[in-house]
């Protein structure tokens, strides 16, 4: 075993061979996997993009406190997972963790729109933009939330999990150096995902510190620059102020409307693995493959 924090795309790559195995191999209903809490949503994030044509639920636990503990989440959240794997009527990556600080109930949320919250709570694992699936009970009880999911069916799973290692995830923060930008471009990055501020902004006025004329170098070398928020609810604007025209219009960045900066890192390096210029990586990046982008976002989902 390894912690979840030392995990890589070979990893990933492994895990969804072995995943595709017991759904199209195995007279399952559905496949539970254990992992450490750490890195569960980047985990879940390349399971939801790896497994396409997905046929059956495939659920994620793990524990916020460990085994030897009194209050240990793991019995709970397993059984419950358990359960959804047998029960819940849904094609779809989620992870089962608890709702609430108590055993009493775990909620499922999508692969795609999920995030650790907290260090150390139970229910650590929150749903970010969209509501949670379903509530699952230890005594077996599925209470569906959100119907917006696809249905169990008898296709056939086929993995499709290259994964472009030369990929980044930047987190701009007010005084950065545009120089980390050249970093991405010597080292021949094919993209790299900023996790912007607000609806999408980095520093376009200041002279000292303006990022625009690197992220052009990078973008007018071939390489897409995906925008996304920091503040991980709502989503980013390419068209409300002109610094987010200047990205948008100006310099072709790639805006991911509410898309977390860790599920675009990882659908950016899936993306990357696949397409052949930047702008087969713009329409893969703005297409929904696993719910990872909301139509609307649901102002219900922030106060969840």
């Amino acid at each position: 075993g390894i912690m979840s924090e030392d995990m890589s795309p070979d990893d990933w790559s492994l895990m969804a061979k072995r995943i595709a195995k017991e759904l199209n191999d195995g007279n399952v209903d559905g496949v539970v996997v254990t992992q450490g809490t750490d890195t569960l949503h980047f985990s879940t994030a390349a399971m939801s993009f790896f497994l396409r044509n997905l046929n059956k639920p495939v659920v994620f636990t793990a524990a916020q406190r460990s085994i030897d503990r009194g209050s240990s989440d793991a019995f709970s959240n397993l059984l419950c997972a358990v359960h959804a794997a047998s029960k819940f009527d849904a094609a779809a990556v989620v992870t089962c963790m608890h709702g609430t600080s108590d055993d009493s109930y775990c909620i499922l949320n999508r692969g795609t729109k999920v995030r650790k919250m907290h260090t150390s709570r139970r229910d650590a694992f929150r749903p970010i933009n969209e509501l949670p699936l379903a509530k699952v009970y230890e005594d077996g009880k599925i209470e569906v939330l959100n119907k917006n999911y696809n249905k169990k069916n008898n296709g056939k799973v086929e993995v499709v999990n290259n994964f472009e290692e030369k990929t980044a995830l930047v987190y701009v923060y007010p005084g950065m150096s545009p120089e980390v930008l050249d970093y991405y471009r010597e080292k021949k990055y094919k993209g790299i995902v900023i996790a912007a501020t607000g609806l999408g902004h980095v520093s376009t006025l200041n002279p000292k510190f303006l990022l625009t004329k690197k992220i052009k170098e990078l973008v007018d070398n071939g390489i897409p620059v995906i925008i996304t928020s920091q503040t991980l609810y709502g989503r980013v604007h390419p068209f409300v102020y002109s610094p987010l025209r200047k990205l948008s219009i100006e310099l072709n960045c790639i805006f991911a409307e509410d898309m977390l900066p860790e599920t675009a890192y990882i659908k950016l390096g899936w993306v990357l693995a696949q397409a052949h210029d930047i702008e087969e990586v713009k329409e893969m990046m703005l297409r929904n493959y696993a719910g990872e982008i909301t139509e609307r976002s649901d102002e219900g989902a922030f106060l969840y």
